[in-house]
């Protein structure tokens, strides 16, 4: 049952992205006694949504009015963003509504945190409130330390202490969160295509022993972004013989912790918060 602040929330919308994180928050959240809707950008993610929620709609991630629309109509009055977006994805898309033309002509950047911090305020004018993503996944944040078997060795930690400094030197200029690096030189930074293409292009040019390093952004805003690594993250890593993970302690999510931290060990590579 749902206690202290969560007692108010009788029912909640989810706006869903890709991934595992927007099944587990809403198994999260239905275990609370919180009756859900959710609106999804992809049929796969409707599908997985469909046992734990009240109601499921499918709508592009362009159909803003529709979006606000549905939430009203729902009487829904607290939202959760959660699941990958790929901001390459928002530019390709051509069903655009008026709403979200207006929306996107006003942004002098289109950066992620500037993207996404727009949408938030145009559901928030509608008066309906965007929760942090942290309040019903707070077990997915790992203790701090060496979380695999294996542990950094020396120069492994001179690569994560070189990279953690140039990764949020790059996430303070909102270019990305992922850096790849090798005996302290930078070997690819995150842009638009994302982590798993960040590691997967860092580690070619690395050949082996590349230190993977993710960060959160200079001001994070825990209702729409939260960094996450999952199984995906060690499988690309696993693939270009990388041998390092480091996130940034209590800034990350990590999905499915048990299967990563195995998968990790099957490969011989270290996880480790800093």
């Amino acid at each position: 049952m749902a206690r202290g602040w969560e007692a108010k929330i009788r029912r909640l919308g989810l706006i869903t992205g890709t991934g595992d994180l927007p099944v587990i928050l809403a198994n999260s959240v239905k275990a609370r006694g919180i009756e859900i809707v959710s609106i999804a950008f992809s049929k796969k993610s409707a599908a997985a949504l469909e046992s734990s929620s009240k109601k499921v709609y499918h709508l592009g991630i362009g159909e803003v009015n529709k979006i606000l629309k549905t939430l009203k109509l729902e009487g829904i009055k607290e939202v959760v963003l959660i699941g990958k977006i790929e901001k390459r994805l928002v530019f390709q898309n051509k069903r655009f509504d008026l709403r979200a033309l207006k929306l996107l002509s006003k942004l002098r950047q289109k950066d992620d945190n500037t993207l996404m911090l727009a949408v938030t305020n145009e559901i928030e004018k509608e008066g309906i409130k965007v929760l942090d993503q942290n309040l019903f996944l707070g077990e997915l944040f790992p203790r701090k330390g060496v979380l695999t078997k294996r542990s950094p060795g020396d120069n492994e930690w001179k690569d994560i202490e070189y990279g953690f400094r140039m990764a949020k030197k790059i996430s303070a200029l909102d270019i990305g969160q992922t850096i790849v690096v090798k005996d302290q030189a930078v070997m690819a930074v995150e842009a638009i295509e994302g982590t798993d293409e960040t590691i997967k292009r860092g580690c070619k040019l690395a050949r082996k022993n590349g230190v993977v390093v993710k960060v959160s952004w200079q001001n994070q805003d825990t209702r729409f972004d939260i960094p996450t690594i999952g199984i995906r993250t060690i499988e690309e890593m696993s693939a270009g013989n990388a041998t390092v993970l480091a996130v940034e302690a209590g800034k990350m999510m990590i999905v499915n912790l048990q299967e990563v931290q195995t998968l990790a060990d099957e490969a011989g590579i270290s996880i480790v918060t800093v």
